[in-house]
């Protein structure tokens, strides 16, 4: 389960590829809903941390192709770019989040891609990234808070990298169409 980090930061490099990039400023709205979108299906951590079911719903229908269409949907109206383009690009950034955790589960978790047709949770068991379950009573605050940043500085170094690379292909590839 990587952290909002990673998720984030994938999510804003599909929308500055997929978009006509003028400026930051210009751009900060598409740019915000996509990290948004990328990080929304962890929001089922809400029913096991502040509900308390069971932690085994996290990985559930939030992260399923189904449910990225219908945020697709929802990330696309709220930058107005409702248009197939628009719908493909947010169904992919929400889709993200599922494939990732995909990817990054062994032992433990997965997620359930094909929601509503199987309950199944999926995951290709190629390595473990880590397991990062804060117990409340368990754990004191401060250790939760140290393994947290420790992990989001992990996640920067991988991910942060993969957006500056898109960030520079985009204007690479701006600069070679004025010449």
């Amino acid at each position: 389960m990587p952290l909002p980090v990673a998720h984030g930061l994938i999510g804003a490099s599909i929308v500055i590829a997929s978009r006509a990039w003028s400026s930051w400023r210009e751009n900060w709205w598409p740019l915000l809903v996509g990290m948004v979108l990328a990080i929304s299906p962890d929001f089922d951590l809400f029913f096991a941390w502040v509900l308390k079911y069971n932690i085994q719903i996290h990985g559930s229908f939030t992260h399923s192709i189904v449910f990225a269409v219908v945020l697709g949907f929802i990330g696309a109206g709220l930058v107005k770019d409702l248009n197939w383009r628009g719908i493909k690009t947010y169904t992919l950034i929400a889709m993200s989040h599922g494939l990732l955790d995909v990817c990054t589960k062994k032992e433990f978790g997965g997620a359930q891609l094909l929601w509503p047709f199987s309950m199944r949770k999926i995951r290709l068991d190629l390595f473990s990234y880590y397991e990062f379950y804060p117990e409340s009573g368990r754990q004191s605050l401060w250790l939760v808070l140290q393994e947290v940043v420790i992990i989001s500085l992990r996640e920067a170094l991988v991910c942060l990298p993969v957006l500056l690379v898109v960030i520079w292909w985009k204007g690479y590839s701006r600069q070679r169409r004025v010449i």
